[in-house]
């Protein structure tokens, strides 16, 4: 984008809708537009400047690069910057050695943390490793040892009723543990046990809605039955660890969860270990059925690590392995930002790419020394130590799509080199020079001699000969390496909300749909989510017939339209995630490692049909491919997605907020008509009682589940419907389960002055 000035840049600048939707996400005050975040960002970092001519140069360097979104920080920078805690840092990784004392400081540091916007990793390493505690049960002078789940248990309780910062957003966690501890069986099944738990829960519920109709049984016996459902449900809800406030309070829901595995680990299972095939099957399964764990390879980690002996989990993306007390700092590269098109065909403006890399890098080291921190260790090991920063890209699929290039293929990967290599490149030579003017990390002197093998790095002999870093681990040489700010300086976070506010795909990923649903927030407040539909821009460039639209509409994808059966080649660049055989996203993301120091985050989406065994062949294939961790998620695993694909599907649930349940206000079904339901483009009202929540979901109804369908009013005349009441929250709600020959359910929830429908098919 060119510029002639502020002036010219701000009048450019037009967000979509939905664009301006997750804005609101980073406004602060009497802030109303994004180049007005811009102006506050850009001048809050560069007053780590030394000189006010300096800060006045870099503010506008800033400026030109941020308000054109060729790089957005990460969300923490954007909502925090001059306002709140200053705390810009999106992560953090906490230990704690085996004692209480030290086990209080880690819950307390966690609570800190998310107060300061900081997701945290913590890592139960094995006996003799950073993070060791006893397992559950170990006993010692006072008693016995309640294990490391248990203290995991303390810091997800207590950091959910934490608020954080400029913006809400909840505390965030990565819960690892190393497969050597003795407690890694519970730790594996945690959350598996919490979703069996929640099922088993809504299977009550209904039991008790099939029993209040059943008309072969005598009032007597059905009370005797529903207070017996009453108590089993009671049970099931301590066991999922639920709160009066919802079926969202489940064990470590605010968490993900991995297992740490080493070479010694895969040696292990190829041998045949039984205790190793145990754990390595239950990973696998529990992985199939509710996406945790993932595995975090950490040798494969160390091994490309400048901080090889010092990191020791990642955050809860994993897009970075950190030492205790460190912190990922987050900036992504817009690829589509710098894209021209020739006679040739479409390029990468490299100068410009160039240039803002270099500012960028800057950018994040200037963050360091203006951010504020929870506790003075993070304090001194973000700035005075590591000085780690993880500047990424997104974006990516939209370039793939203009050079018309599939994503399942070797051209592809070539394109990850060319580009990759560059970014790399140039951002060493950054920090590279950032040293020079500034001096380097604090670690520097510890981990310079560290031969990591990645090629971006520079190395020099006596005679002043270069090396990149893959030739330096390759010969047995002495040789320096050229000092730099920072310890590391690649990430590739999953860029959620920030691509959304760019209006790019997000990270690396392939689009998940052409199309797709998402749930945002309609206003400053955020207390009124709403779904819009996104349809990918680069399908427009298509000119697909009206059929053809109408059908990538509803499915998300080019398959079957006219387009694609006339031209494969070029619709083949547009295959969506689910499209994409799972092996060229574990090499896509295995070739992006190659130039990357720290780590990625990236999900290996894959269909609902995926086996157990293909998940164990990922795992593995991720391992032999370099991959330093690696999730995997089948479709339709977990009841409530953010994102969905294609148009509006009959089966999905609806939510109806009535003006009156009846007449009389007893419930009792006198009305004609029952109140009109959203419509996909209504405003989800904010007033969803969380107790009635909790209800309709035991049953599997949620007020997140998608799009409202219903376009008209309901007669209910030949719907059938019974009444109970049952204990939520510590309160007494009436239950009304009507019901239609058909199968549909409506769920009526009601107290004095309350009252809420549900309805499901």
């Amino acid at each position: 984008m060119a510029m002639d000035g502020a002036g010219s840049l701000e009048q450019q600048m037009v967000l979509s809708e939905a664009q301006k939707a997750v804005l609101q996400k980073y406004l602060v005050a009497d802030e109303h537009s994004w180049e007005e975040v811009c102006r506050r960002v850009s001048r809050f970092v560069a007053s780590a400047e030394k000189t006010p001519e300096l800060q006045r140069e870099w503010e506008q360097k800033f400026y030109s690069v941020l308000a054109p979104m060729k790089m957005i920080p990460g969300g923490s920078i954007l909502a925090n910057s001059d306002h709140g805690t200053h705390g810009l840092l999106n992560c953090f990784v906490l230990s704690a050695e085996d004692n209480i004392q030290d086990i209080a400081k880690l819950v307390t540091d966690a609570i800190l943390t998310t107060k300061f916007r900081g997701g945290v990793g913590i890592n139960i390493g094995a006996e003799g490793q950073k993070g060791y505690i006893r397992p559950k049960g170990f006993p010692f002078a006072d008693g016995k040892a309640l294990g490391p789940c248990a203290v995991l248990d303390m810091i997800s309780e207590t950091s959910k009723k934490i608020t954080t910062g400029n913006k809400s957003r909840r505390g965030a966690f990565m819960f690892s543990m190393h497969w050597k501890h003795p407690d890694v069986q519970e730790f594996v099944q945690a959350k598996t046990q919490s979703v069996m738990d929640a099922q088993a829960a809504r299977q009550l519920l209904e039991q008790m809605a099939e029993l209040v109709v059943d008309r072969s049984l005598s009032d007597e016996q059905k009370n005797a039955r529903l207070a017996q459902i009453r108590s089993e449900l009671g049970t099931a809800w301590k066991e999922t660890h639920l709160s009066p406030q919802g079926t969202r309070d489940r064990r470590w829901h605010n968490a993900n969860i991995s297992v740490q595995v080493d070479d010694e680990f895969f040696e292990r299972l190829d041998a045949g270990d039984p205790a190793v095939v145990e754990l390595w099957d239950k990973i696998a399964e529990f992985a199939h059925d509710t996406a945790d764990p993932g595995l975090l390879l950490s040798d494969n980690a160390r091994r490309r690590s400048p901080l090889r002996n010092f990191i020791t989990t990642t955050n809860p993306c994993g897009e970075i392995w950190l030492p205790p007390n460190s912190a990922c700092n987050l900036g992504s590269i817009v690829i589509s930002r710098f894209v021209y098109h020739t006679e040739q065909g479409a390029q990468l403006d490299w100068d410009d790419l160039g240039r803002t890399i270099e500012i960028s890098t800057r950018f994040l080291d200037d963050v360091l020394d203006v951010a504020e921190f929870a506790t003075p260790a993070q304090k001194h090991n973000v700035r005075q130590v590591f000085r780690q920063l993880g500047l990424g890209i997104m974006g990516w699929a939209d370039w793939l799509k203009v050079r018309r290039i599939p994503y399942d293929s070797q051209l592809h990967l070539q394109e990850i080199d060319r580009v990759g290599r560059f970014i790399a490149e140039r951002a060493y030579r950054a920090s590279e020079a950032l040293a020079a003017e500034k001096g380097t990390c604090g670690i520097w002197d510890a981990i310079k001699d560290v031969r990591t093998g990645n090629p971006f790095e520079r190395w020099t002999d006596a005679a002043g000969n270069f090396y990149s870093g893959d030739e330096a681990a390759r010969v047995n040489l002495p040789l320096t390496q050229m000092p730099r700010r920072n310890s590391t300086v690649l990430s590739i976070a999953p860029t959620g909300s920030i691509a959304q506010l760019a209006a790019c795909s997000w990270a690396f990923e392939p689009d998940f749909g052409l199309t797709i649903w998402k749930q945002v927030y309609v206003d400053a407040s955020r207390s009124q989510q709403n779904w819009v539909q996104i349809l990918s821009p680069y399908v427009e460039d298509l000119h697909l017939s009206e059929a053809d639209r109408d059908l990538v509409l509803k499915t998300g994808s080019l398959q079957g339209t006219a387009f694609a059966l006339a031209q494969p080649e070029e619709a083949a660049a547009f295959k969506i995630s689910r499209e994409i055989p799972w092996q060229w996203h574990v090499l896509a993301q295995g070739r992006w490692q190659q130039w990357v120091d720290s780590s990625i985050s990236k999900t290996i989406n894959c269909s609902g049909e995926t086996t157990v065994e293909e998940i164990k062949e990922m795992y593995r294939f991720a391992e032999r491919n370099g991959l330093k961790g690696i999730t995997v998620y089948r479709e339709g695993t977990l009841e409530s997605e953010p994102v969905k694909i294609g148009a509006i599907e009959d089966d999905k649930p609806a939510i109806i907020l009535p003006t009156q349940i009846s007449n009389n206000g007893n419930g009792n079904g006198n009305d004609p008509m029952l109140p009109r339901p959203f419509l996909a483009g209504d405003v989800r009202p904010a007033m969803l009682d969380e107790e009635v929540s909790q209800a309709a979901s035991l049953i599997g109804i949620h007020y997140d589940d998608g799009p409202m369908y219903l376009s008209e009013q309901a007669p209910i005349d030949d719907w059938t419907s019974s009444e109970f009441k049952g204990g939520c929250g510590g309160g007494v709600l009436h239950y009304q389960i009507w019901r239609r020959e058909n199968g549909r359910r409506l769920l009526v929830v009601r107290s004095d002055s309350y009252s809420q429908c549900f309805i499901k098919n």
